[in-house]
């Protein structure tokens, strides 16, 4: 979902005898199919984009999104930083008119689905007028943003009907790790792995008895480290929008900082990280949480010291930075359960509806 739309809520049609979550389910199933076509059909635009940055010796970034595409804009933001030259920063898209650059040595990437946010569009129009470079990612060709951008990544996620998205999330992070990736001269077999190992993860015998565990919790906590913050806070959108559960989203560390006064027997805490290295980084985290009776499920890579606190696991089969394609899905899979455990049709929620262009 992305800021300044309209609202459409959808009414009585053929579709409506579908199944609730039918949509939802489909899509994110579809997810790990639809990173492989992205990672091999994208790779020339990413190229042209990463070729553009080089010759026009940028290193310094503005990534902006809304909603789902502002947690992929922090990915991004992540990425360029640890792999690259590139100093970024990811700003919200309603923020940005307050911190559009006048200078030309600045890039701007955009995140849209739709290709038509009109936050973005209007940003992309302003740098135009600037000289400023923008590069868009976008699963829409022949948008209004790929028109206005210098160069423009298309995803290849395919329609998505859910209101929730899951698979264009996957493809957004695969943009991002692509070209972040070819700036820095790394391979791209390891987004490949991880896109196998997703497809583990929809197989996950644990993940609907989670969901059953804990449907009725009206309170949850998503932490994540390195990687896996920006996938813990789309972890805590995806059970609100689907599921109307409160979900928070916080750094590992940083929920020690205030929010942990809130935490009890009742309230589940999730924690996402992509390495053995990044779940021992929040060992504190964990010590705490434990000790208030909380309890603990640990999405990633198994590593010992962090599984003796935790109440369950769900564990992720490969390492490293592309790992969080593994991690969404678990995420996202648990709230369609959530979601349907609570009488919810997560593909319809009643205050939201997909874009609606204006």
């Amino acid at each position: 979902m992305e800021e300044n739309i309209i609202y459409a809520s959808p009414r009585s049609t053929p579709e409506m005898t579908k199944k609730p979550g039918e949509y939802m389910f489909k899509e994110l199933t579809e997810g790990p199919s639809k990173v492989l076509d992205t990672l091999r059909d994208a790779r020339g635009e990413v190229e042209a984009a990463a070729r553009l940055i080089e010759d026009r010796c940028l290193t310094r970034a503005f990534i902006i999104g809304s909603g789902t595409s502002f947690h992929a804009s922090l990915y991004l933001q992540y990425l360029l930083t640890r792999h690259t030259d590139i100093h970024a920063a990811a700003i919200p898209a309603s923020e940005f008119e307050d911190w559009i650059p006048q200078r030309r040595n600045y890039l701007i990437i955009g995140y849209s689905q739709s290709g038509e946010s009109s936050d973005i569009v209007w940003a992309f129009q302003q740098a135009k007028e600037k000289g400023v470079t923008t590069i868009a990612i976008t699963n829409t060709p022949s948008s209004t943003l790929t028109k206005l951008a210098d160069a423009s990544i298309v995803t290849r996620a395919g329609e998505e009907k859910a209101v929730a998205a899951t698979k264009t999330f996957d493809v957004q992070l695969t943009a991002a790790l692509m070209l972040a990736y070819t700036i820095a001269g790394k391979p791209l077999d390891p987004i490949a792995d991880a896109a196998r190992e997703a497809e583990k993860i929809l197989g996950a015998g644990e993940i609907p008895g989670l969901a059953e565990k804990h449907s009725g919790a009206e309170h949850a906590y998503i932490l994540g480290k390195a990687a896996g913050y920006p996938i813990a806070l789309e972890a805590a959108l995806k059970l609100k929008e689907a599921a109307m559960v409160h979900a928070e989203g916080f750094a590992a560390r940083e929920f020690l900082h205030g929010p942990v006064q809130l935490v009890d027997e009742t309230t589940p805490v999730f924690l996402y990280a992509p390495s053995r290295e990044a779940f021992k980084a929040s060992m504190k985290a964990v010590d705490k949480i434990a000790g208030y009776k909380a309890p603990i499920i640990a999405v990633g890579p198994r590593e010992e010291g962090v599984a003796e606190k935790a109440a369950a696991w769900i564990e992720v089969g490969v390492e490293g930075d592309e790992a969080v394609l593994p991690l969404v899905k678990a995420a996202q899979l648990y709230a369609y359960h959530v979601s349907l455990l609570r009488g919810k049709d997560p593909d319809a929620p009643s205050k939201l509806s997909k874009v609606v262009k204006y």
